[in-house]
């Protein structure tokens, strides 16, 4: 979620200043966005997709980041919500160096902005590989993948995610497990008869 401030500044002048603040800002066009707290289904999935790919991810020189981390596309710095980078990175640095897989997942406030600007800044980090935009209210991932003629959008209801580049498949029961959209959850409640 985010709340736009009334700031215009360079992109070096926006990293200086956003390292000192005790919040995180997005910036895109000269402006300055503030990041706002999210619902407990969005904080669940994120961190159950960072949980995921960290365990697959190990020790194949590819790391998974969630949250905290920047990226820079076109100009602008955007918090994904998770991102995979195979570059290395020092412990003390803030930016992710060249992403290749990035999530983000959607919510009301800011479903446009992952869709429409978001998107296109991503799509043009030479490194980035797979972009999916993980629905919270409903089990739908757009996965958006970098081939030799452009991108291609593959949508996944059931299953597994399959991020190609990166070799690893990740289930959907995974990433929305211990939310209201948990497949478990969902088939425990509907072999429950409802109290009289």
């Amino acid at each position: 979620m985010t709340s736009t401030a009334e700031k215009l500044m360079s992109l070096d002048e926006f990293l200086a200043w956003e390292r000192e603040q005790p919040e995180r800002h997005e910036f895109a066009d000269g402006a300055v966005v503030m990041m706002t707290g999210g619902s407990a289904a969005h904080a669940t999935i994120s961190g159950n997709v960072f949980v995921v790919l960290r365990q697959a991810l190990r020790r194949t020189g590819c790391r998974a980041f969630i949250n905290d981390v920047k990226v820079l596309a076109l100009g602008s710095v955007r918090y994904p919500d998770v991102a995979i980078t195979c570059t290395a990175i020092g412990d003390r640095e803030d930016i992710i160096p060249d992403p290749i897989a990035i999530f983000e997942v959607l919510s009301p406030s800011t479903e446009g902005t992952d869709r429409g600007r978001k998107k296109f800044d991503y799509f043009a980090i030479p490194s980035l590989r797979h972009y999916a935009l993980v629905e919270q209210d409903e089990r739908r991932i757009d996965l958006y993948t970098r081939a030799e003629d452009g991108w291609k959008n593959e949508i996944v209801t059931e299953g597994l995610l399959k991020l190609t580049v990166l070799n690893v498949e990740i289930p959907l029961d995974a990433i929305y497990e211990d939310t209201e959209l948990d497949a478990t959850r969902r088939r425990a409640s509907e072999g429950q008869i409802p109290a009289a």
